[in-house]
């Protein structure tokens, strides 16, 4: 198991293929796809595949999608991302959190850590999140981390709100 980072109460982790059930749970999950209408993944095929993916890009790229582990219990409970994005021209992080995760601060405490991965370890300047402009629990967490609203526009489709974050205006680390 490769760690990429660790909070209090999370591992962020290279994806196994044993974690082929815990991705399919957490991409057809509903509540969490009703924000994110692209790149479904509605099969365990589909799922293992994309494990598989992510497996042969850990060899090659610094950047790329890890699985969130709660501590407590070594369940996969999200999945976060640092990846590449021609559509904003940098560096974008998503997470996707299985919703009886939610409103526990789960997803600032991981966000938090994979931005100060990237900014520090992997010496990105900028990262952006994207969500849906009705994505409130979201903007809340991305807000909460000291992200800064940069723009609204749409993303793949759909009214989006841009969120930024660079390395000289983190100070709560």
């Amino acid at each position: 198991m490769n760690i990429i980072v660790e909070t209090d109460r999370l591992i962020i982790r290279e994806f196994e293929e044993d974690d082929v059930l815990s991705l399919y749970k957490i991409e057809s999950n509903p509540r969490i796809i009703e924000f994110i209408p692209w790149n479904k993944l509605s099969t365990l095929k589909d799922c293992r595949r994309q494990i598989n993916k992510f497996m042969n890009g850990y060899k090659r790229y610094k950047l790329n999608s890890w699985a969130v582990v709660e501590k407590e219990t070594n369940n996969v409970i999200g999945v976060t991302q640092l990846v590449y994005s021609d559509k904003i021209k940098g560096v974008e992080i998503g997470t996707k959190i299985l919703p009886e995760y939610w409103s526990m601060g789960y997803a600032s405490e991981l966000s938090k850590a994979v931005v100060h991965y990237g900014l520090y370890e992997l010496g990105i300047d900028e990262i952006t999140a994207v969500t849906d402009i009705r994505n409130a629990g979201a903007i809340k967490s991305l807000i909460n981390m000291g992200m800064k609203l940069k723009r609204y526009g749409y993303y793949k489709g759909t009214e989006s709100a841009f969120y930024s974050l660079k390395k000289q205006t983190i100070n709560s680390f």
